[in-house]
């Protein structure tokens, strides 16, 4: 774990002000990304795939976003725990949402703290999460301005980053879910975001 300035503790005060189970700074040379999350993205194929640009293949891909880390020194990650049995319904949506509206919180306040070039990233497709009643996406289908822009942020698994790697480097236990998980024998997941500080 980085200790960083005063500044960057204020920023985890925030995450934790916010809601977040854990949260932490580290290096963004840390930051696993590979190509095959984002390829799962497509096949088999989630709902999200496609619908906006902050999910593939819309959103930059894990080569530019591996290029992206390369100017950032710090990232701080953080995590919502969450019971498995929300995790497998759509009350995940709601934890995203979440996810999303403080990655953006921590994203504005870096910035007006000096770390001008601070980006949020989040957990799920912002499509389904903040306009899962809408037709199409604005941005994508007319050119227009997205409907959310202080809130919906990209994708980390449409970027690749690898979640089992990030945990590790943080320190977080990671359960691994999945759609055949049973609560009773993984009672807690998770879900995180992540604002690169720069």
């Amino acid at each position: 774990m980085i200790k960083g300035s005063d500044s960057l503790q204020e920023l985890i005060r925030k995450a934790f002000e916010l809601g977040v189970s854990d949260a932490g700074v580290i290096s963004a040379r840390s930051i696993v990304v590979e190509d095959r999350f984002t390829e799962m993205c497509a096949k088999p194929q989630c709902p999200g795939y496609g619908q906006s640009p902050n999910c593939p293949p819309h959103a930059m891909n894990p080569g530019k976003f591996r290029n992206l880390l390369l100017q950032y020194e710090y990232v701080l990650a953080f995590k919502i725990d969450t019971p498995t049995e929300v995790l497998l319904d759509d009350r995940r949506f709601d934890v995203a949402k979440r996810i999303h509206e403080i990655s953006a919180s921590i994203e504005q306040l870096a910035r007006k703290k000096g770390f001008t070039n601070s980006r949020g990233l989040a957990t799920g497709s912002c499509k389904m999460i903040f306009c899962k009643d809408e037709a199409k996406c604005l941005v994508l289908e007319k050119n227009e301005n997205c409907r959310f822009p202080d809130s919906a942020r990209i994708s980390l698994s449409g970027l690749g980053v690898n979640f089992l790697e990030l945990s590790r480097t943080i320190g977080w236990q990671f359960n691994k879910i999945t759609k055949d998980t049973k609560p009773d024998d993984v009672s807690m997941g998770m879900m995180a975001g992540m604002v690169l500080i720069g």
